[in-house]
């Protein structure tokens, strides 16, 4: 089998097994950033109570489908691509020095190019875990107009190009672009950075791969939040 064809095979279940693992949190984590009114002020703990009590253990689960049918192509992408371009960047200038700077660069180019193949499904994926089951029962009784209700992936696709065309199908990529340039590449960086310090007999280990890739993610998901936020607001 094709390397490429490895990478993107590899990459795509990694990454829907990571999503689907921590969608309740990444949820919340939704509802929180876009500050939906039921959910203001109530924390971590208060907002998985609410969730439950309105929407049963299905409704952490909210919209993951639309995330894994995005993250399965984006990680798939992501990783080839990274993969890809350090060899590409390698082959044009073999002067270049291979260490966590190449690994910057190309993580950057990579995370650009995988964020505009799928954005589309991380807009639906938004627009479906913002609506609260609970909340939308009661706008439909007191028609109310005021929040779209939509029926599932396809619907939610189909309802923002019938009222905004293509465009509306990409609405918030400039903060999803300009956070995933550094928070791609810093990820790598970091990734590729900590490896070097662990001992050489255990580097293939899964043990110090999850806590590199642990910490590289949450060092580089930290620096860049703020244009995560932004783009859950302009989204929803």
């Amino acid at each position: 089998m094709p390397l490429a064809v490895r990478e993107l095979i590899a990459g795509g279940v990694a990454g829907g097994v990571a999503k689907s693992a921590v969608a309740p949190l990444e949820r919340v984590k939704i509802l929180l950033q876009t500050r939906r009114a039921e959910f203001r002020g109530s924390g971590l703990v208060g907002s998985f109570r609410t969730i439950y009590q309105t929407e049963g253990p299905l409704g952490f689960y909210r919209g993951n489908g639309a995330s894994v049918a995005r993250i399965v192509p984006y990680a798939a992408l992501h990783y080839m691509a990274y993969e890809e371009y350090r060899r590409w960047i390698i082959l044009g200038f073999p002067n270049v020095e291979q260490g966590p700077v190449l690994d910057l660069v190309a993580g950057s180019i990579a995370g650009g190019t995988a964020v505009v193949s799928t954005y589309p499904l991380d807009l639906v994926r938004t627009k479906l875990a913002y609506q609260v089951k609970g909340a939308v029962n009661v706008s439909l009784r007191e028609s109310k107009p005021s929040e779209q209700v939509y029926k599932g992936i396809l619907d939610c696709v189909k309802t923002i190009y019938r009222q905004n065309g293509l465009k509306g199908l990409y609405r918030g990529m400039a903060p999803s672009l300009y956070g995933i340039f550094p928070y791609s590449g810093l990820k790598f960086y970091f990734y590729e950075k900590m490896k070097t310090h662990v001992p050489e007999e255990h580097r293939k280990d899964i043990i110090p791969k999850l806590a590199c890739g642990s910490v590289a993610g949450l060092l580089g998901q930290t620096i860049t939040y703020p244009l995560d936020v932004v783009r859950r607001q302009m989204q929803v």
